[in-house]
């Protein structure tokens, strides 16, 4: 890694580049890849990096931990704990994690050191629980929310000094990618069939009834490449007919 100025430079994108590479399957019925966030964890380190899902209206949170013990997931409802009574009776707060929420900004990193530390968190109840858990150093990477789920990326530290302006330029870098890596896990957990923005405009235009030179002519290709397409289309979806394909894929057509 590069000293620690906000300027990424041509190893740290490699770096990056290499985190996001290790997108291997993942467990059955794991919210994110594992493999990925140990990877972050790696480049930036912390003792804990959490990808978050949160149902706020109902309370339920869903979470892929990667930390010394190893891969940790868990999903809870509501306050079966000190820690979540807690969470969620200062949630909304002035030092809560609602920040991205409240004000609709999904792109902006945020930084608790300076918050954890003040003595007026501090004295709360929640700041106080951080504090016996050991928590110095806190930072939310939130990402845009996904069929009405908060998305967000979490890293503590205890003992390492703070995150640095050259690490968090870091995760903001790669924060749109982490937001598409869910976007991508979230369609195989509902089953959704692996296909390119294009061949989804292609079966789009078929649902409607289109025959190949209407496709062709709306989307700017020759009739040929769209017969190609389709022949990719029915081989990745085991299927023989434009009917079978459009019936594969109806569930998922809308959202594409």
């Amino acid at each position: 890694m590069s000293d620690s100025g906000a300027a990424t430079d041509c190893d740290d994108l490699c770096a990056l580049l290499d985190v996001l590479d290790r997108c291997r399957p993942a467990a059955a019925d794991d919210i994110f890849y594992a493999d990925v966030l140990a990877g972050l964890r790696e480049l930036i380190p912390c003792f804990d990096i959490t990808f978050q899902l949160m149902d706020v209206a109902e309370k339920r949170v869903w979470t892929l931990c990667v930390n010394d013990s190893g891969v940790e997931r868990e999903e809870v409802v509501g306050t079966t704990d000190e820690y979540l009574t807690l969470f969620w009776q200062q949630f909304w707060g002035e030092h809560g994690c609602a920040g991205p929420l409240r004000t609709g900004d999904h792109s902006t990193l945020v930084h608790h050191a300076e918050i954890s530390r003040g003595r007026a968190y501090a004295n709360t109840p929640f700041g106080s629980l951080l504090h016996d858990m050991g928590v110095k150093d806190e930072l939310l990477v939130p990402l845009p929310p996904l069929g009405g789920l908060d998305r967000r990326l979490l890293l503590w530290r205890k003992d390492e000094p703070d995150f640095s302006d050259h690490e968090k330029a870091m995760l903001a870098l790669v924060r749109p990618h982490l937001a598409e890596l869910h976007t991508r896990r979230a369609r195989e957990l509902r089953g959704e069939p692996h296909l390119t923005p294009r061949q989804w405009e292609v079966l789009r235009l078929v649902a409607t009834g289109a025959g190949n030179a209407q496709i062709a002519r709306t989307l700017g290709v020759s009739e040929a490449t769209v017969r190609k397409h389709l022949e990719n289309v029915f081989l990745r979806l085991g299927v023989q007919s434009r009917t079978e394909a459009v019936a594969r894929v109806r569930a998922f057509l809308d959202a594409a």
